[in-house]
């Protein structure tokens, strides 16, 4: 089975968003951003859900120290760096942050 399809186009939107997430020294202004982003595509897109989590944790905490701002850009520049047709990967990436970073519980 194939598991690359093309990746969609509202991560467009995303992408722009992770880049001012790398830029600003508060990123909790682009998580809320990108909070809005996804907004439309939870019920619709497999990994809005899962960027939501991932971002409104992150952009909850934010505030809180260097460490957890530094935990932002990293996983933006994580994100940035993905094959975002490459579900596998993009599969992994989520599982990482959501399930070692953040503490969410394994379904």
């Amino acid at each position: 089975m194939n598991d690359q399809r093309r990746a969609p186009a509202y991560l467009d939107e995303i992408r722009a968003l992770m880049h001012e997430v790398l830029a600003a020294g508060d990123p909790s202004i682009p998580a809320a951003a990108i909070l809005a982003a996804l907004h439309d595509h939870l019920e619709t897109e497999e990994f809005a859900t899962s960027l939501y989590l991932l971002w409104g944790f992150l952009g909850e905490s934010e505030s809180e120290s260097e460490w957890e701002q530094g935990r932002a850009a990293d996983a933006a520049r994580e994100w940035l760096a993905l094959d975002h047709s490459d579900r596998a990967s993009v599969r992994g990436y989520y599982d990482h942050w959501l399930f070692d970073v953040c503490g969410y519980q394994r379904p």
